[in-house]
C-alpha cells in the first residue's frame, strides 16, 4: 500500500521522507487513480476482521495470516512497482495490468464476504496471477496455469484475461473444475460448452449420479440432445436407448439391470404398463440394488427407483386412507395380494400420509398387521433381512411413533432385537444428511418401554465415546445432542420445564412458546399466509377454515385470487389465504399472492399449509425467512423440517404423524388465531393441554389429536435447530 503526494509536497518534505518516496517508481498522474483503487482493496482486505493493523487475518493460524498478508500487500505492491518500471509496457498495457490487479483484489474481497472462497487461498491466487500476467505479456496461453487452483480461485484470476489467446481453453478448464463438483446442477450449463472435449466426460459423470437429468436432455430436441446421442460412454448410450421408449421415465430406474443384461427394455415395457406389476417389480429391483449397495457397489438407478417407488406407494396409501370408513375387505382390497416386502415399502414410503388406522387397527387389518401376518414365520428380523435392511431406521422410528415397536421387537429373539436397536442408533455420523439422526430423535418421544429406553441411552453414550475418540466432529455433535435430548425427555418434570431445559442446554430461543412481539412487524401488525390447493380436499378445507372468523371480530375481503382476513378487534392481524381454485389455478393464485406480498414488502410470520404432501413443495417455495410459526400438517418429515429450518431457523413447527383432519385442524387454528388476535404469548404447552381437554370426550378426535406434534415435542425439529446452531458456532 502506498500514498501519493504532489511533487511540490515531496520537495518540501524532510530528507528521509523524500528518500523513501524516491525509492519507489514515480507514478504519472494518469495512473495514480488505479493505484489508489488497488490500495483501497488492500485496506479492505486488511480491515476485514474489523481492524486495520497491516495484517490480513483469515483465521487463528498466525503463519497462514502472514502468508496471506505477504501475498495481498507485499507481493501486490511489488507487482505494481514491476509494472511501472517495465519500459516495455506502454501506458495502455500498464493500465491493463494494474486494472487486472485491482479486479482480482476486488473479486477476492467480494467473494470472501459472501463465503464463496477460502480466504487462505490468497497466496496461490496472487502467485498464479503473477504467472498469468507474465504469460499474457509474452503472448502465451494462461490456460495451463490454472491446473492447481480451486474453481473459485481460478475463476477470479482468469476474469481479467478475456483477451488472452488461451482464454477459451481456460474457460473449458474452469468448466471442468466447476462441473465435477456440481454434477447435480451442471446440465443446465452444458449447452454452452458442447464444443469442449471435457463435456462428454461431464455428461458421463452426471449419468452415473443423476441419470434422470441426462434422460431429460437426451429426449429433447436440442443440440445438447444431439451431443448426448454421440457420447461414447456406455451408460450414456444406455440412457439414450431408454429415452426411445414411451415408458422411459418408468424404465430408467432399472438401468443397472439393463446394463448387466438381466432384463431388456422390451420386457420392462410390458411390466411397467400395469401399475401393480410395475410396483412389484420396483420392490424386487430395489431390494436387489440395496444388496448391491451393501456389497460396496454404487447402483446408478437406486435414487430414481426410490423416487418412483415412493410416488407409486403414495397412490396406494391414499386409496387406503380415503376408504377409512369402509370395512377392511374393501379398504385394503388394493393390497390383498401384496407380499410382506411390498407392504414394508408401502409403509416406509408413506410416513407423511399414512393414517394410523391404515398402519394398524383393532381389526388387525392395517398394513403393518398384514405385513407381519403374511411373514411365515412372523419374524421382524427375517423381514428386514428380506429387504436388505433398507430404510430400517425409518421403519423402526415409524413403529415407535405408531406404538408397534414393542410388538415388532418381540417377534424376534432378544439378542437379535438388541442388535437391531444397536444398529438403529449407530453410524449416524456417516450419513450424507441428518435424516437417520432425526428419525432416532423422533423415536425418543414415542418409546415407553423403560428397559428399551435405558438400552438406547447406553448405546448413544457408547457411540458418543467412539466418535469422540476418533475426533469425529460431526459425530460428536450428533451423539451429544441425542444424549441430551434423551436425558431431558426421559427426566422428571412437566412439559414446560423440559422444554425450558432443552432450550437452555442447546442455547436455543424458547421452544415451548412464541412471544407475541416476535410475530409483529415494525408497525405492530401480524401477517399470516395460508396455502390452499384446488382439489376437493383443499376446497373443503378452505370452506371449513373460513368459519373460524366470525363477522364481529374479523372482516373478509376477496379478490379473484385470495381472501384477506383482517381483525376488527384486539391486535391488528391480517391473514392472506389464496383461493382453492381448480388446478393449475391454485398455484397461479399462490404466485399472484406471493408477488403481491413481495411488492408490498409484507413478510408474514405465520405460515399454514393446508393440503396433501404432494402440494408441500409449492408451500415451501413461498415460505419466507420471517416465519416464526409454521403449520405443516402431515408434511413434517425430515426433508420438510430441514427445508423450513434452513429458510426460517427460528420457526416453531406443528406437524402430524398422519394426514391432518379438519376436526382437529380447525380447533388448533382457532386457538392460534384467537391467541394472536388477543396479543397473547403463544404457549404450546398450555394450548395443547386445553385442546386435550376439549377432545377428551370424543375417542375418535382424541386419537386423531394425539397424532399431532406440537413444537415443544417435535424432537426432530429441535435436533436440527440445535445441530445447526452448534455447527455454526464451531465454524
Amino acid at each position: 500500500m502506498r500514498k501519493f503526494f504532489m511533487v511540490v509536497l515531496l520537495a518540501a518534505a524532510p530528507g528521509s521522507q523524500l528518500f523513501a518516496q524516491q525509492a519507489r517508481p514515480q507514478i504519472p498522474i494518469g495512473r495514480q487513480g488505479i493505484h489508489e483503487s488497488i490500495d483501497r482493496e488492500q485496506v479492505a482486505a486488511d480491515k476485514f476482521d474489523g481492524k486495520q493493523d497491516n495484517t490480513v487475518s483469515v483465521g487463528e493460524d498466525a503463519t497462514i495470516n502472514l502468508e496471506v498478508t505477504n501475498a495481498l500487500i507485499t507481493q501486490v505492491d511489488k507487482m505494481q512497482d514491476q509494472i511501472e518500471l517495465d519500459s516495455a509496457l506502454d501506458h495502455r498495457l500498464k493500465m491493463k495490468y494494474l486494472t487486472a490487479i485491482n479486479q482480482v483484489l476486488h473479486l477476492y474481497n467480494q467473494n470472501r464476504s459472501y463465503h464463496k472462497i477460502e480466504a487462505a487461498d490468497a497466496p496461490d491466487m496472487i502467485r498464479v496471477f503473477q504467472q498469468m500476467m507474465q504469460a499474457d505479456i509474452q503472448g502465451q496461453s494462461v490456460a495451463p496455469l490454472l491446473d492447481g487452483l480451486t474453481y473459485e480461485t481460478a475463476n477470479i484470476v482468469l476474469q481479467p484475461f478475456s483477451g488472452n489467446p488461451g482464454f477459451k481453453d481456460a474457460k473449458g478448464i474452469l468448466f471442468a473444475k466447476y462441473a465435477f463438483n456440481h454434477l447435480e446442477t451442471i446440465m443446465a450449463d452444458v449447452p454452452q460448452y458442447l464444443e469442449y472435449p471435457v463435456t462428454d466426460s461431464v455428461v458421463a459423470a452426471v449419468a452415473r449420479k443423476y441419470p434422470n437429468q441426462v434422460l431429460t436432455y437426451a429426449t429433447s430436441y436440442t443440440p445438447t440432445a444431439a451431443a448426448i446421442r454421440k457420447n461414447p460412454d456406455p451408460i450414456v448410450q444406455q440412457i439414450v436407448q431408454i429415452g426411445r421408449s414411451e415408458q422411459s421415465t418408468r424404465i430408467l430406474p432399472f438401468i443397472d439391470e439393463l446394463l448387466d443384461g438381466s432384463t431388456t427394455i422390451a420386457s420392462l415395457e410390458k411390466i411397467v404398463a400395469n401399475d401393480d406389476s410395475y410396483y412389484k417389480q420396483m420392490v424386487k429391483s430395489t431390494i436387489k440394488l440395496q444388496n448391491r449397495k451393501l456389497s460396496g457397489e454404487t447402483p446408478i438407478g437406486l435414487k430414481a427407483m426410490q423416487e418412483n417407488l415412493q410416488a407409486k406407494s403414495l397412490l396406494y396409501i391414499r386409496e387406503v386412507d380415503d376408504l377409512h370408513e369402509e370395512q377392511p375387505p374393501v379398504r385394503f382390497r388394493i393390497v390383498k395380494d401384496f407380499t410382506p416386502q411390498e407392504l414394508y415399502y408401502l409403509i416406509v414410503n408413506g410416513q407423511e400420509e399414512l393414517y394410523t388406522s391404515s398402519y394398524t387397527n383393532h381389526n388387525g387389518a392395517g398394513l403393518y398387521d398384514q405385513m407381519m401376518a403374511r411373514m411365515k414365520p412372523p419374524r421382524g428380523d427375517s423381514l428386514l433381512m428380506l429387504v436388505g435392511f433398507d430404510h430400517f431406521k425409518k421403519f423402526l422410528a415409524m413403529a415407535a411413533g405408531f406404538n408397534t415397536l414393542d410388538n415388532f421387537l418381540k417377534s424376534m429373539e432378544p439378542e437379535n432385537a438388541n442388535y437391531l436397536m444397536k444398529k438403529f442408533v449407530s453410524n449416524l455420523e456417516k450419513t450424507e444428511d441428518l435424516e437417520d439422526a432425526v428419525d432416532v430423535a423422533n423415536s425418543f418421544g414415542s418409546i415407553r418401554d423403560p428397559k428399551l429406553l435405558d438400552f438406547l441411552r447406553s448405546e448413544v453414550q457408547k457411540n458418543y465415546a467412539f466418535v469422540s475418540k476418533k475426533k469425529d466432529r460431526r459425530g460428536t455433535v450428533i451423539y451429544s445432542l441425542l444424549s441430551s435430548l434423551f436425558e431431558t425427555e426421559a427426566g422428571a418434570g412437566n412439559d414446560s420445564s423440559k422444554a425450558t431445559d432443552m432450550a437452555a442446554k442447546f442455547q436455543l430461543p424458547p421452544i415451548n412458546y412464541v412471544n407475541f412481539n416476535t410475530l409483529q412487524n415494525d408497525s405492530g401488525r401480524v401477517y399470516e399466509q395460508v396455502f390452499f390447493y384446488g382439489d376437493k380436499d383443499g376446497q373443503e378445507s378452505f370452506a371449513s377454515f373460513m368459519t373460524n372468523f366470525p363477522a364481529g371480530d374479523w372482516r373478509i375481503v376477496k379478490n379473484a385470487s385470495w381472501a384477506t382476513i383482517t381483525s376488527l378487534k384486539g391486535q391488528p392481524v391480517t391473514i392472506y389465504a389464496n383461493l382453492p381454485i381448480d388446478e393449475p389455478g391454485d398455484k397461479e393464485a399462490i404466485q399472484k399472492l406471493s408477488d403481491f406480498l413481495d411488492e408490498k414488502d409484507i413478510h408474514p410470520t405465520i405460515f399454514i399449509h393446508r393440503g396433501h404432501s404432494y402440494h408441500v413443495n409449492t408451500t415451501m417455495d413461498n415460505l419466507q425467512s420471517s416465519a416464526k410459526i409454521v403449520v405443516l400438517g402431515s408434511c413434517g418429515g425430515y426433508h420438510n423440517l430441514a427445508t423450513v429450518l434452513n429458510k426460517a431457523p427460528e420457526a416453531h413447527i406443528i406437524s402430524s404423524k398422519q394426514v391432518g383432519t379438519r376436526r382437529v385442524n380447525e380447533p388448533i387454528l382457532r386457538n392460534l388465531e384467537e391467541d394472536v388476535r388477543q396479543g397473547k404469548r403463544i404457549d404450546w404447552v398450555a394450548m395443547w393441554a386445553n385442546l386435550s381437554k376439549r377432545f377428551a370426550g370424543d375417542a375418535t378426535s382424541r386419537d386423531l389429536f394425539n397424532d399431532y406434534v406440537p413444537p415443544h415435542k417435535n424432537l426432530g425439529a429441535i435436533f436440527i435447530k440445535a445441530y445447526t446452531q452448534i455447527m455454526k458456532e464451531n465454524k
